[in-house]
Order: structure tokens, then sequence, then C-alpha cells
């Protein structure tokens, strides 16, 4: 289906909403009501009734987690710390008020926190990061006396794995099936080593003949990207839609990385490289790894590759000692296998 053209309605995740602009203290924030599906016979009846009598968002109500959240965005206003801390904290706190903004802190049970974190399995970096928020925002309550104990305390974060490189039998099976911007976005990150957050934003622009230079969203780091011919062949099979490298089927900018994270969960489904709890075996922080191991390869130092990828030598020396101790042992096979041990010749 073509792009949606109703004033007020917007697409979100294969779902459809009727977006309101509403005043929250001195603050204007997006409300989102749920509609049907526009296939749906009642999609114009409902939206028609939204329309009749936009909703009045619920109010500050005193102990709730909406008051909680307004409290902490004022403690961290007056704290000093860097500005991809600050992105996150604003990332995490508008999650946690949106979802449960309406709930009494006081009714707040360490089951529900389990309930939470468990809703966000299948993104364990997500839920891990969204309930260290929610702890530090409850252990705030606490000090406020809103609350005598914190519900979050002594939840474990959920596994994450090592994010191991992809091995070439994954690559070639992956790259088969994925449809045409996925394909692009796994082997940006492949001829890069740049995370998906800074992949989903490379510009054309961005290009200096044969580099990549590319500024870390996470790290303000900068890194100046050799690129691979099947990198640059990759490019220019995808139709140049946008300033950016990848974008969405409407032709704009990836505002996240939520959706390509879902379409490689579900490849990643399909061909099967999950564990036996339905975890993904290879991650997209793994081709990060696939950069670095191809790159020590090729016998480049670690200052070098530190240069290229734009992550410090002890992140690269990390990443590459899977790389390392293959080379060694297959430069020492030749006098391992010649080599003679007593008792058994």
């Amino acid at each position: 289906m073509g792009r949606l053209m109703i004033r007020g309605v917007v697409e979100k995740n294969g779902s459809f909403y009727r977006r309101f602009k509403v005043k929250i203290g001195d603050k204007w924030k997006d409300h989102y009501v749920k509609l049907p599906h526009p296939t749906d016979p009642r999609f114009a009846e409902e939206l028609a009734r939204i329309n009749g009598k936009p909703p009045e968002r619920a109010k500050v109500g005193r102990g709730t987690i909406r008051a909680l959240v307004i409290e902490q965005r004022t403690m961290l206003a007056k704290t000093d710390m860097a500005k991809t801390t600050r992105t996150n904290w604003a990332y995490y706190l508008g999650l946690i008020e949106e979802e449960h903004g309406h709930r009494l802190v006081s009714e707040l049970r360490k089951a529900h926190v389990y309930k939470i974190r468990d809703a966000m399995a299948e993104t364990p970096g997500k839920a891990n990061s969204y309930i260290s928020k929610m702890r530090a925002m409850l252990d705030f309550a606490c000090e406020r006396d809103w609350i005598s104990a914190n519900p979050a305390s002594g939840v474990p974060s959920l596994p994450m794995g090592e994010h191991d490189p992809w091995p070439a039998h994954v690559l070639e099976a992956a790259l088969d099936a994925a449809d045409p911007m996925l394909r692009l976005a796994i082997v940006t990150g492949l001829c890069s080593g740049q995370r998906l957050s800074d992949v989903i934003r490379m510009e054309h622009g961005w290009r200096n003949g044969k580099i990549m230079e590319v500024r870390s969203k996470k790290t303000e780091t900068d890194a100046a990207v050799p690129m691979h011919p099947i990198w640059l062949a990759e490019i220019a099979k995808v139709p140049k839609k946008s300033v950016t490298l990848l974008y969405d089927r409407f032709g704009k900018p990836f505002s996240g990385t939520d959706r390509v994270q879902e379409r490689l969960r579900r490849l990643m489904h399909s061909l099967g490289f999950i564990d036996d709890e339905k975890q993904l075996l290879y991650t997209f922080h793994g081709l990060g790894k696939n950069a670095c191991c191809y790159l020590t390869e090729l016998g480049l130092s670690d200052t070098e590759i530190s240069a290229i990828v734009g992550k410090t030598a002890e992140t690269v020396r990390h990443y590459a000692k899977k790389a390392r101790v293959l080379m060694v042992a297959q430069g020492a096979s030749e006098r391992v296998f010649a080599g003679r041990i007593s008792g058994l010749n």
C-alpha cells in the first residue's frame, strides 16, 4: 500500500494511529490513539469519532510514574553529564512515561518490573537499559520518600551474549535472503564496522571519493572508512531516493534503528540462527567484529584499524582476538604437525 495521506493519521510499526498534540506543563507532546487498519470498514467511522472530540490527556496525578518522570527530568537538567548520556536518559524517560505514566509508583511491584523486562526479551540491550533507568528513577523515588523500597532492585539483566562475528555461511545465507535495503545495511555494517545507529545516518554527501567519513552518534568519535568495492557495488544497486544510503519504504531516512533491527530479527528467525531460547545467535553488532577481524587479517595495526572504524585500540584488540588466535594457530600449524610427542611416536 502506498503512503497514507490523511491529516493527523500516522503509521508506526505496521499499526495506524491518530496523532494529537497535547500540552503537558509548558511542553507540547505527541499523543496517539490507535485506529483500525485503513482497509477495515470501521476505519472511517472510528476516525470521524475520534476527530469529533480529541481525547484529553490525563492530568499529571500526584504519586504517578508520570509525575516521577517530571521530577527526574528536573533533576537531570541540573546534572552535568555527556550529551549522549542525556539523550539516552531522555529517550527512556519518554518511553516509561508513555507506557506506564498512569500507574501509581506506590503500587509498582517487583513482579511488574519482571513483566516489563520480559516483554522486551527480543531486544535485551533495550530491555536492560530500560530497567536500568527505571531502577535509578525508583531510587530517586525512595530518596524522596515516595516509596520505602525499590521494586526494580535485584531484577537481573537479560543475557546479552558476546555478539560473535558472523561466520561465512551465516553471512551468505543472510545476504541471499535479505531484501535490498536490509542487504545494504548488512554490507554497510560489514564493510564499515560502524554501529547500526551510525549506519542508518550515513549520507551520500559524506563520501570523499572512496572514503566514507563518519562521526559516531554514541561516542562522538570520527572515522574515515575506505569503501570496499563490494560496498560501493551494493550502494549502486539501490535507487537513490534519500540523502542517506538507507531509507524506509517512503524514501525517508530511518528515524531510529528499530525497523532495521526488526527486519534482521525476522530474517535470523526464518533462517534458524537462534538458540534454544529463541535468542539471536548473531546480531548487527557482530558485524563490527567481522570488520575488525578482516582488517587484522590484512595486517593492519590496532591504531590503523582504530582510525578506520572509529573505535579505541583496546576495543579493536578485543574484537579481533579470535582472528589473532586463528592467525597464530595457522602460522604455528606446520611446526606443531612436524613435531614429535614423546610416547606417541
